[in-house]
């Protein structure tokens, strides 16, 4: 006696294996790589699903793609994610980009102001001193850069974005036709640009609002009116007779060189007291920022050592403590989150 056949099914096509993805979702999944792999094991499923409903049915034959805004976003919530997302450390890289754009703005505004005091006092009659650039259309750049900073210390850091993005645009259109694309025009486009962009990035809608004490906003400012306060016996000392003694000396006392000494001795004491990661990590990327700024003045110069001497110091002064901020700052951070583990077939 034989078996019975076992009785056909009503979907043959459950017998089968599922069918590998379709193109768009195979795109789309490659686009969700940009999310951190615990997030994307938690969502993914579920964001595919979402993308696949919105963009219906659509062949393999057209080669469809992810719209441009749907990577937009999905590049926008990956910043989100990795800069403020769960887990301490996507929160301490978050906190750490955010204080790279306090001070690379705290920077920015220091050197408006003090082009903008040179300006004024120029106006008037009262200074003038070779190598200082006052020209009256930076004087808008320098006066936004002011306003950003001010408006990002003290957590106004939706209109802080606009007006960091004109001064921005306004400085490297000026600086455009200076550099003449020589190996300076990297260095200082990128401590134009740095900042703007780890504004942008660091202060998303989900990070933390912090307001600063107007103590913290005005160092600075008192720090740049005490150079200018040092600059001006400079301007009565005999520029044609001893031209390269005279800006050797100016060049010690530019507020780009308080920056630089503020900022190595600030990271001295963050090395000594043991500050958080995230603090150690902004004060290594700002202080490569001033690095890279001042190496293009820091060249040798057969015959012109008071001119490079200066800024080769200042240069190894943050050389020594990159480093050391680089590594123990990476090494404090918080254990990275790990993805859940999917559920066993």
């Amino acid at each position: 006696m034989t078996a019975p056949e076992p009785p056909p099914t009503e979907h043959p096509e459950e017998c089968v294996n599922d069918p590998e993805p379709v193109l768009l979702e195979r795109r789309y999944r490659a686009a969700l790589r940009l999310l951190p792999a615990s997030y994307r094991a938690e969502r993914e499923e579920e964001m595919v699903a979402a993308f696949l409903e919105m963009s219906g049915d659509v062949s393999d034959e057209g080669g469809p793609r992810p719209r441009w805004g749907e990577i937009a976003s999905v590049a926008a919530l990956a910043v989100r994610v990795r800069l403020g997302g769960a887990g301490a450390r996507a929160a301490a890289w978050g906190e750490t980009v955010r204080l790279v754009a306090l001070l690379g703005l705290a920077f920015q505004a220091m050197m408006g102001l003090h082009s903008l005091v040179w300006l004024a006092a120029e106006a008037t009659g009262y200074l003038s001193a070779p190598g200082i650039s006052t020209t009256r259309f930076l004087a808008v750049a320098d006066v936004l850069w002011l306003v950003a900073f001010a408006a990002a210390m003290r957590g106004f850091t939706g209109p802080a974005k606009p007006v960091a993005v004109a001064a921005a645009a306004v400085s490297l259109v000026l600086l455009a036709p200076s550099v003449q694309l020589t190996w300076t025009a990297t260095p200082a486009a990128l401590m134009v640009s740095a900042p703007v962009l780890a504004l942008l990035a660091g202060f998303h809608d989900e990070a933390p609002v912090t307001v600063r004490p107007w103590r913290h906003i005005l160092l600075p400012v008192a720090a740049t009116l005490l150079v200018m306060a040092a600059t001006l016996p400079l301007s009565l000392l005999p520029w044609a007779i001893a031209p390269e003694p005279v800006y050797a000396m100016s060049v010690l006392i530019q507020p780009d060189a308080t920056a630089t000494v503020a900022c190595a001795v600030t990271g001295a004491v963050a090395l000594r007291r043991g500050w958080a990661p995230s603090a150690r990590l902004a004060l290594a990327v700002a202080a490569t920022l001033l690095l890279a700024w001042r190496l293009p003045s820091a060249v040798p110069e057969p015959g012109a050592a008071l001119l490079w001497v200066p800024a080769a110091i200042l240069c190894g002064v943050l050389a020594v403590v990159i480093v050391p901020l680089a590594v123990t700052g990476t090494r404090l951070l918080p254990p990275a989150r790990r993805a859940k583990p999917g559920p066993a077939s």
